[in-house]
This record gives structure tokens, C-alpha cells and sequence, in this order.
């Protein structure tokens, strides 16, 4: 088996994969109840679209996984305000306002976790406005968020033969031992803000049409999700992906970025995207297109396998965030 078969074997295999895949059973009991009149699409995008008069109100929430809320309080906190915020981002949205749900065994460690969240609320400038805290419980920390757009990057706005853009933050390092990448903390908030911006600026241009931010899912299964979403399959160059060179490309592609996110753009828009992203210090490339096969296949230089076929495999179809 040569190293790229390898590679696409380990990251089939990839623990954050069969997460997104788990959503299914549970999220079948909403089928019926995702729409009472002002919601736009079905639960599967990284935030739920209400209308709400001449806009749009988004709405998303997100928690972080246990083991990090022990092991890492304040980098859990934090993380909680990023993952949510770029949620409202991927939409085309500007976040509003945001609530939390904490709890902790001790004093110290909730202080740590909203020390954590604070400071994200600091950097991307968004009210935490409330919450609910259980002390003398197991450490955790998730987030709820509302936004509000104009124009709306769909996830399920893409269409075969649009290019595929990833968009990434490569100015960082990894977190300690983890699968993370930290663009954000080293920055000020009014740099940050300005990286996101990019985002309803696309939706509101119509230069972009569908929409991710890459999640602890990988690079890939974003673009899978995305893929699922549209009702397309995918066809990736391994070569064209932004990558900091200190980090392997296996190791990277399981990675959370901080700041990423994968978009469908028109053949011929590509060029005046990655300027934008370019002149606020974004790494972006196109780095493949969607396609009428719902297989989304992965090259490298004369090599071809298959990531995912979403005619068997279901991802995020009835998920939210």
C-alpha cells in the first residue's frame, strides 16, 4: 500500500469522522418539527436561518468535548466562543449576542473556563448576555449564539463544477499536544474581527454560495459535510492545500485551524476571493470543485482514492453546528 493509500485509510478511520456520523439516530426525533413558518432550510448547516423581516436571524450552539474542559479549563472556554462564533460567520452572518452553559466541580476551574470565554468574547467582540452554571458537576462548557445577515452563505447553495476554496490562518502554531491550530490569540481584536469580516462581505457580494467553517471534522469531512449538504459528491488535489509547513500533511488534515473555512465559489470569482482573503492574511487556494457523483475522491500528484461515498455514508444530513 503506498503512503497515500495510507493516508486516506487513516483518515477514513479518524475518530472526529464517526462523531459527525452519530448525529443521525438522535437527530431523527426533530424530522418534523424544524419549521413552524420562519425557518429557511432543514437542520444540517452550521446554523439554523429563521427570517425575521428584511433579514435573517442565525442561530447556532456548540460544546466542547469533555476530556479538554478537564485537561484544558481556560483553552476549553475560549475555544467554546470560537467554534460558535465562526459558526454565525460561515453563514455570512455577524454575531449578536451569545449564552453559555457551564459547569464545574470547583470554584478555580469555573473561573478558568469563563476566564476562557471572556477573553473570546474580548477578541471577536461579542456579549455574553447570560447562561446557565451547575457547580459541584463534571467540567463542561458549550456556547449558544445569535447572528443576523442580509444574505446567507447555504450550504446547500452548492452546485456541481463550482471551484472549492479553503480558506485558512496559517500564521500560528499547534496548541501544546493537540489537534489545534492557534491562529487567534496572538492577535488583536480588531485584526480578528477584520479576518472574519470576509465572510458576510462574500455573502453580501454573492461571490460565494456555500459555506463551512472547518470543525474538529478535518479539513476533508468539512468538505464532505458541505459536499452532503449540497447534494454533490467532490473532487480534491491534496496538492493545492494550504498547509504550514511545520506541520505533516496527515496531522494536518485531522486538524482544527482556528480560523478556516471551505466555500463554493463560480468558475471565474476565484481570483477576486483569495484577494480578499489574501489582503487580511488568509492562506487561500482552490482546491477542487464539486461534482455530479456524490463520491468525493482525493488526489495526489498521479494518485486517486476514494474519501467517502455519500450515497452510503451520512454526515450532517439533520445535524446543526
Amino acid at each position: 500500500m503506498s503512503d497515500f493509500q495510507k493516508l486516506i485509510d487513516k483518515l477514513q478511520r479518524d475518530v472526529a469522522l464517526y462523531r459527525k456520523k452519530a448525529i443521525a439516530p438522535p437527530i431523527a426525533e426533530f424530522s418534523k418539527l424544524w419549521n413552524f413558518g420562519h425557518t429557511v432550510d432543514p437542520i444540517g448547516d452550521d446554523a439554523a436561518i429563521l427570517r425575521f423581516n428584511d433579514e435573517y436571524l442565525l442561530f447556532s450552539c456548540d460544546g466542547i468535548l469533555p476530556q479538554l474542559v478537564q485537561e484544558e479549563p481556560y483553552w476549553a472556554g475560549y475555544c467554546s466562543v470560537l467554534v460558535s462564533a465562526s459558526d454565525i460567520y460561515a453563514m455570512g452572518g455577524r454575531p449578536f449576542a451569545m449564552v453559555n452553559l457551564l459547569s464545574s466541580p470547583d470554584e478555580e476551574t469555573s473561573v478558568l473556563i469563563a476566564k476562557g470565554m471572556a477573553e473570546g468574547c474580548r477578541l471577536l467582540g461579542i456579549p455574553m448576555v447570560g447562561g446557565h452554571f451547575m457547580p459541584q458537576e463534571a467540567s463542561g462548557v458549550a456556547t449558544a449564539i445569535i447572528g443576523k445577515a442580509s444574505h446567507v452563505l447555504r450550504a446547500t447553495q452548492g452546485k456541481p463544477e463550482q471551484l472549492l476554496v479553503a480558506a485558512v490562518d496559517l500564521e500560528g502554531e499547534q496548541y501544546k499536544h493537540y489537534g489545534h491550530w492557534n491562529s487567534t490569540t496572538m492577535i488583536s481584536p480588531e485584526k480578528m474581527q477584520g479576518k472574519l469580516e470576509v465572510l458576510p462581505r462574500l455573502a453580501e457580494t454573492s461571490l460565494g454560495h456555500a459555506a463551512r467553517d472547518i470543525s474538529n471534522a478535518g479539513i476533508l469531512g468539512t468538505l464532505a459535510m458541505l459536499a452532503e449538504n449540497s447534494g454533490c459528491g467532490a473532487e480534491i488535489d491534496l496538492g493545492q492545500m494550504p498547509k504550514p509547513y511545520s506541520v505533516e500533511m496527515d496531522r494536518w488534515l485531522r486538524m482544527y485551524p482556528g480560523y478556516g473555512f471551505i466555500l463554493s465559489i463560480d468558475t471565474g470569482d476565484e481570483q477576486e476571493v483569495i484577494k480578499m482573503f489574501h489582503e487580511q492574511g488568509i492562506a487561500a487556494a482552490v482546491i477542487g470543485k464539486l461534482t455530479e457523483s456524490r463520491k468525493v475522491m482525493i488526489r495526489s500528484e498521479e494518485e486517486s482514492a476514494l474519501y467517502m461515498d455519500l450515497e452510503k455514508d451520512v454526515l450532517v444530513v439533520g445535524e446543526n453546528g
